[in-house]
C-alpha cells in the first residue's frame, strides 16, 4: 500500500507541477535546497543527523509524526533550538483522503499540541500529507501550507546510502524540495554526504519557509507547494545575524542592536537562548552593567525563518567579546589586558583565547605594557627583512633591551610559536628591566618532574617566573616548558606580571 500510494502521489505531482512552477528566470545569489525529513524523530538517527547538520551549518525541515514526537520530545526541542523548522506529518500517518474533515483536523490538532509541548511554545505548523496523499478537500481541511517534493531518492525503498546519495546528486536542482526519512540510518549517511558535496558547489541548505521567502513566494493556507525554483523574483539574501555595538558614555555602557530589516531583533541579557517567551523585542539602545551576556537573533518567523544567534559579552572594563564570557577562568585577565591595549583581539569582538601566540605577538604585548617607548635603529638578524611593520618597533625594543634574543644561526624567528619557557623568560626580563630584583628567589624549578627539559641558559629566568607565580605547572607535577601557550594563558601571565612590575 505504501509503495502504491507513493507512486500514485508522484503521478499526481507531475500533473499538478506545471501549474505550480514559477516563471523561469535566472537566480540572483545563493543556490538553495530545502532538505526535508519525514516520519521521525528517530532517537539514534535523528541525533546523528542533528550533529551532522550543526557541524555543517545546514538547516532543514522536519515533518514529524505525532506518535514519534511524543516519544522523543527532547529531539523535537533540540531541532527547533538549532534553527530547523518543525512541521507536521500527522499523528499516526494515515492516508488523508480516507479521513473525514473532522478526522483530518483531529490528526493535526493532536500533533500540533504534542509539538507545542515539546518545543515549549505555540506555533502554527505546516503539513506534508503522509504518502503524498491529498486532494483539494484535504488541503482545505488542513488549512495550512502543505508540501510535496521535487526530489525523491526512494531512500525508504533502497535503504542503501550509496544509492540514495547518487539519486540525490542526480536529481538536485536549485530550489528543490528533497524528500528523505530520518528513520533510516542510511538516509542520514547519504544526506550528510550530499550536503558536503553540494555545499562545495555553492548550495545553501535552508528551511522550507526560508527558501520560499527568499524566492519571493508567499505561502498560503490550503495550498500545496512542490519547489521554489528560481523565478522572476530572484533570490533574496539569507537572514542576517544581529550586530551588537557598544559605546561608553556618562550614563554607562550603551548597547545598540541592528538586525535584518525583514524581521525583528529579539534578545536576552541573562545568557539564555532567545525564545518567544523570554526574549525582549529590540526597540532602541539600552544600558547594561559589565558582565552582561547579550544573546540576540533576527526573527521573521520563530519556527522556520530566523538567523543564527549573536552572542556577545559586555565586560566590566567595557570590552565586547563574542568568545570571552563571565565564568571563563581567563575572563578577568583578558578583560584587563584588552582594556589596557596590551593584548588586543584578533578581529572585531574576537579575542581567540585558545589560539597560540608567536614570539612577535608577545614582544608586541610587552612593548605596549611598557608604554611603547621611542625606538631607533634597525634589527640585525638574518630574517629582519621579513618582519612586518606592525611588530617592527616592538621587536626592536625587545631586542635592544635584552627581552628577546635571537638564535645561534643569526635568525630572530618572530613568527615562531612561543614556548612556555620562552614566555617565562621574556616576562622575567621585562620585570628586571622595570627594576625587579630576582637574585634571591627560591629554586622552585627543580621541583617539576620535567625540569630537565629546560635549556640551561633559560633556567635562572624561568625559575624566577615560576617563583614569582607568573608561570605555573600544568598538573601532575609537570611544567611543560617546551609546550606552547595560548592567548588566554598569556593574558593571565601578563596580568600576573603587571601586578609584580615595579
Amino acid at each position: 500500500m505504501k509503495k502504491f500510494r507513493k507512486l500514485a502521489a508522484a503521478f499526481l505531482a507531475v500533473l499538478m507541477l506545471v501549474g505550480a512552477l514559477p516563471v523561469s528566470a535566472s537566480a540572483d545569489g545563493d543556490k538553495l535546497i530545502a532538505l526535508t525529513f519525514d516520519d521521525g524523530p528517530s532517537s539514534s538517527n535523528t541525533t546523528r543527523l542533528l550533529d551532522g547538520l550543526k557541524a555543517r551549518g545546514a538547516h532543514c525541515t522536519f515533518f514529524l509524526v505525532g506518535q514519534m514526537a511524543e516519544r522523543s520530545p527532547g529531539l523535537v526541542k533540540r531541532a527547533w533550538q538549532e534553527g530547523h523548522e518543525i512541521a507536521s506529518h500527522t499523528y499516526d500517518h494515515p492516508a488523508m483522503t480516507t479521513k473525514t474533515d473532522a478526522q483530518i483536523r483531529q490528526e493535526l490538532q493532536k500533533t500540533d499540541a504534542i509539538l507545542d509541548s515539546a518545543i515549549g511554545h505555540n506555533f502554527s505548523y505546516m503539513l506534508r500529507p503522509p504518502y503524498g496523499d491529498y486532494n483539494q478537500r484535504v488541503l482545505k481541511a488542513a488549512n495550512t501550507p502543505c508540501f510535496f517534493w521535487s526530489m525523491d531518492t526512494y531512500d525508504w525503498k533502497s535503504q542503501n546510502a550509496d544509492s540514495v546519495y547518487r539519486e540525490f546528486i542526480k536529481q538536485v536542482r536549485d530550489g528543490s524540495i528533497a524528500l528523505l526519512h530520518d528513520t533510516h540510518s542510511t538516509s542520514v549517511t547519504a544526506a550528510l554526504r550530499a550536503i558536503d558535496t553540494l555545499q562545495a558547489q555553492g548550495y545553501k541548505f535552508v528551511t522550507l519557509s526560508e527558501m520560499f521567502m527568499r524566492r519571493g513566494i508567499s505561502l498560503e493556507n490550503g495550498k500545496i507547494y512542490f519547489n521554489a525554483y528560481p523565478g522572476k523574483n530572484g533570490t533574496a539574501a539569507g537572514i542576517a545575524k544581529p550586530a551588537v555595538s557598544l559605546e561608553k558614555d556618562e550614563s554607562g555602557m550603551r548597547v545598540t542592536l541592528s538586525g535584518d530589516a525583514r524581521g525583528s531583533v529579539y534578545y536576552t541579557l541573562d545568557g539564555s537562548m532567545p525564545t518567544p517567551s523570554n526574549a525582549k523585542k529590540y526597540t532602541g539602545a539600552f544600558y547594561v552593567p559589565g558582565g552582561t551576556v547579550i544573546r540576540a537573533v533576527s526573527v521573521v518567523k520563530w519556527n522556520g525563518i530566523r538567523s543564527d544567534e549573536t552572542s556577545m559579552t559586555v565586560t566590566a572594563r567595557g570590552n565586547l567579546f563574542a568568545d570571552v564570557k563571565p565564568g571563563d577562568w581567563f575572563y578577568n585577565d583578558v578583560d584587563r589586558v584588552a582594556a589596557e591595549g596590551i593584548l588586543n583581539g584578533t578581529a572585531k569582538n574576537v579575542f581567540s583565547p585558545n589560539v597560540g601566540l608567536t614570539r612577535a605577538m608577545l614582544a608586541t604585548a610587552l612593548y605596549r605594557a611598557a608604554g611603547q617607548p621611542e625606538v631607533s635603529g634597525e634589527l640585525d638578524f638574518s630574517d629582519a627583512s621579513a618582519v612586518g611593520s606592525w611588530c617592527r618597533d616592538a621587536l626592536l625594543w625587545a631586542c635592544e633591551n635584552g627581552i628577546m634574543r635571537g638564535y645561534e644561526d643569526g635568525a630572530l624567528r618572530p613568527g615562531r610559536s612561543i614556548s612556555r619557557a620562552e614566555l617565562g623568560c621574556m616576562m622575567t626580563r621585562y620585570l628586571v628591566l622595570s627594576g625587579k630584583d630576582i637574585s634571591e628567589l627560591e629554586d622552585v624549578l627543580s621541583g617539576f618532574s620535567d625540569a630537565g627539559a629546560v635549556n640551561e641558559s633559560m633556567r635562572t629566568e624561568l625559575n624566577a617566573a615560576c617563583a614569582l607565580g607568573i608561570v605555573k605547572g600544568v598538573g601532575g607535577g609537570r611544567l611543560d616548558p617546551n609546550g606552547g601557550a595560548t592567548r588566554a594563558q598569556t593574558a593571565v601571565m601578563i596580568s600576573r606580571m603587571l601586578d609584580i612590575a615595579v
